[in-house]
């Protein structure tokens, strides 16, 4: 596989066409489709921001080397973790984040909070948290429905939110509330203080824009930093 063709995989995992993403970059839909043609190379700055939009390693996005993904801090894998009911002991290193079974949505104070978890709770390595840079006492756990996330998260997985990050970092998933229902989407920030909201399964659930502070616009709950995978 070339950079052309690892370019293209990784746009159209992005849910991306080439206007789009060339708009992110400040540059022509026509430069990107010459990047895909391999007619011409963008400039080694450039390859950074390149997979920094698209959410992949500069390393695999120019000589194909390692993994397509980091799985870092931002986007945490945590095998260890495990859904406990009961009162068996923690471990000295160990932390309870609690677990929303049936997801509800208050507004509140005008801050939206996910508030029903019937006891239960997942425990969360401590360190792990640390290096993703989560404070336990501003994460929720809860579980997605639906398929619009596959194939990174699958319907009924159990997600980690952090709720003290509500800024949009772009290709970051996030926790939304919209109008009462929960979402999980990747979030891209827009010019005019727009946002683009994207799924992961673009073929059947097409992109939304929305202006942020719109009534009818998702507000965020926070970015979430782990989910479980299956084997």
């Amino acid at each position: 596989m070339e950079f052309k063709d690892r370019l293209k995989k990784a746009r159209e995992r992005r849910g991306l066409n080439q206007t789009q993403l060339g708009e992110t970059l400040g540059v022509s839909a026509q430069t990107v489709q010459q990047w895909e043609s391999g007619k011409t190379m963008p400039r080694h700055k450039r390859i950074e921001a390149l997979a920094s939009k698209l959410g992949v390693r500069p390393q695999w996005l120019l000589l194909g080397q390692g993994e397509m993904q980091e799985k870092r801090g931002n986007e945490l894998i945590f095998h260890e973790t495990e859904i406990v009911d009961g009162d068996s002991p923690l471990a000295e290193d160990e932390v309870e984040i609690p677990y929303f079974r049936e997801v509800e949505m208050a507004a509140g104070d005008g801050r939206t909070q996910v508030i029903e978890n019937h006891g239960a709770y997942m425990r969360f390595s401590l360190p792990r948290l640390a290096r993703a840079g989560v404070d336990p006492k501003q994460a929720a756990c809860a579980t997605v429905s639906g398929d619009s996330m596959e194939p990174a998260i699958f319907d009924g997985s159990p997600i980690g939110i952090d709720k003290s990050c509500r800024h949009i970092i772009d290709g970051k998933v996030y926790a939304l509330d919209h109008g009462g229902m929960l979402r999980v989407k990747r979030l891209y920030r827009l010019p005019l203080g727009r946002m683009r909201v994207v799924s992961d399964n673009h073929i059947e659930y097409p992109e939304e824009v929305y202006t942020l502070g719109d009534p009818d616009a998702p507000k965020i709950i926070g970015r979430v930093f782990w989910w479980e995978t299956f084997a």
